[in-house]
């Protein structure tokens, strides 16, 4: 299974393919601040969570989606509670299932004012893309293979109804998948910001912010100091953090500020959102540990490798406060927060860490 899979997997979030793409789930977070939760596109990928803040003279959209029918989902879903138009699309990071359906927004409100930190946008015009061409020119077209392939052999098997149904629609579905991503139209940012950027829209004072490199480089979050609302993108995610080619340091600097603002909910990257800091307050004692944890191993003269399964063993009890000891979640938790997180605190040991994408 290849690592994105497994990560869906992992994280429970996959639910038996489908023929036809369900609406979004919708979850209001405060006044007039909605929580659209996007379904996994069968076992070959999952969605970033889509914010939507309306005020009196507009609407504000904090990251468009993985593929385009999912914004166009979306933002259905918007233009049922307002006729207002999307003002600002803000997408948080590089990450493709978070921005690929920012087309949506462009076509629909041509003045609108499409918003990332600079490096971000820098990352969209060139490495990301690269990153992601081997999945859409060879592992998702072999995976679909081996799905084809399982289905003729069921069928001559003689397998019953259901199962041959199951097997069609995941067919169908990771097809559906593939084609979007290959048909995205790439739509950067328009307006690009350095450290913070306030907007004010209608009533609401939305405060862009970019504290340090952490997941990526150019990691975007929200304020709204009145609302007491603070929304992550992928510097938190409900319930375990993805950490290839994160900045350990400065990330955990990062979660560290955000510490520190008031908040009344949190909307996390993925996942349902959160009333409480507890999963920040946890994230911030994992890094701190993990951090210590190979500092000490790799002075002690120990691979990355061997400081994993050490450190693994260190922060089981916070793992726990995380995956609830689910057997699969805890899998999980080990490659994406423990063994990659542990390769990058020995290169960033190594010297300072550039902003090339480290590949798992």
């Amino acid at each position: 299974m290849n690592t994105r899979a497994l990560f869906i997997a992992a994280l429970a979030w996959v639910s038996p393919a489908i023929a036809q793409r369900p609406a979004p789930r919708k979850i209001q977070a405060g006044e007039g601040v909605f929580v659209f939760i996007t379904a996994p596109y069968s076992d070959v990928g999952l969605d970033g969570n889509s914010v939507a803040i309306i005020a009196r003279d507009g609407v504000l959209v904090f990251d468009s989606n993985g593929t385009p029918a999912a914004a166009e989902a979306v933002l259905g879903e918007i233009r049922k509670l307002t006729d207002q138009p999307v003002r600002y699309l803000v997408n948080s990071h590089w990450h493709w299932d978070h921005w690929y359906g920012a087309e949506v927004y462009r076509r629909a409100f041509p003045a609108i004012q499409i918003i990332t930190h600079e490096a971000t946008r820098r990352m969209m015009l060139g490495p990301a893309l690269v990153f992601n061409q081997p999945g859409l020119d060879e592992q998702l077209p072999q995976h679909i293979a081996e799905v084809e392939q399982a289905l003729k052999a069921a069928e001559a098997g003689g397998k019953p109804p259901s199962d041959l149904a199951r097997l069609r629609r995941h067919v169908e579905d990771d097809r559906f998948f593939l084609g979007a991503k290959r048909a995205v139209h790439h739509t950067v940012a328009n307006l690009t910001y350095t450290d913070s950027l306030t907007i004010y829209l209608g009533e609401r004072e939305i405060k862009v912010l970019h504290y340090d490199r952490a997941v990526t480089p150019g990691d975007t979050f929200l304020y709204l100091p009145a609302e007491q609302l603070l929304i992550t993108g992928d510097l938190l995610v409900n319930p375990i953090s993805f950490a290839l080619s994160a900045y350990p340091t400065s990330w955990l600097n990062t979660l560290e500020r955000m510490e520190a603002l008031e908040t009344t909910a949190i909307i996390p990257g993925h996942g349902e959102p959160l009333h409480d800091k507890e999963m920040l307050h946890t994230n911030v004692e994992l890094l701190r540990a993990l951090l210590r944890s190979g500092k000490e191993a790799k002075a002690n003269g120990l691979s990355a490798k061997d400081a994993t399964a050490a450190a693994y063993a260190t922060v089981h009890d916070l793992m726990v406060k995380l995956t609830h000891d689910d057997p699969q979640l805890n899998g999980a938790f080990r490659v994406y927060m423990v063994e990659w997180l542990m390769q990058r605190i020995y290169a960033e040991l190594d010297g300072p860490l550039d902003d090339a994408i480290a590949k798992p």
